[in-house]
């Protein structure tokens, strides 16, 4: 197994500002809501074996630090941010729809609004997780490019095959499938 150094303590790729501008229709929306925890969540849950877990310490360390190459903040400015932000979204969208307290699960309605279907309201995060898949893969598409050969050392060195897969010959389970 890799050694995987912990980045979870280091910040997030994005800001919650950024999550509102990318993905997030009403510029009015409270950033609170977004908490670092739910940005943290998409990147591992969405970006992190895309990317391999490598590039990802690599991507999140520089940010961190302050210290990302050139090529690494091209990726984010023209790729991640936008990517991550509508994962985010889908991450959150329980959270916006639902409060949860001492009395139990409620739904978030104002005075001026009225809650949408179940079915209204799955199909729009339906549609929210195709639009944040469109552009992980525009990302993956970029980063495989052979104009990218060697801007991307550590991406190319550990990213996963173009199935997903790791190749490491053992059995992977994807979806409740599992694949030898």
């Amino acid at each position: 197994m890799p050694i995987y150094n912990n980045v979870n303590d280091l910040n997030t790729l994005i800001t919650s500002n950024e999550v509102i501008s990318n993905s997030i229709t009403n510029l009015n929306f409270d950033a609170t809501l977004i908490s670092q925890n739910m940005i943290k969540l998409a990147e591992i849950n969405h970006i992190e074996k895309p990317l391999s877990r490598p590039f990802y310490e690599e991507l999140v360390t520089q940010h961190h630090n302050a210290t990302l190459t050139t090529d690494n903040q091209t990726l984010m400015d023209d790729y991640l941010v936008r990517t991550l932000s509508w994962f985010v979204k889908f991450e959150i969208m329980n959270d916006l729809q639902y409060n949860t307290s001492n009395s139990g699960i409620m739904t978030n309605i104002d005075d001026f609004s009225t809650a949408v279907s179940q079915k209204q309201y799955d199909l729009m995060k339906q549609d929210v997780y195709r639009k944040a898949t469109v552009y992980l893969n525009d990302m993956i598409d970029f980063l495989r490019g052979d104009s990218q050969v060697s801007l991307y050392p550590t991406f190319r060195q550990h990213a996963p095959s173009e199935d997903g897969s790791t190749d490491t010959g053992s059995a992977n389970k994807n979806h409740g499938i599992i694949f030898y």
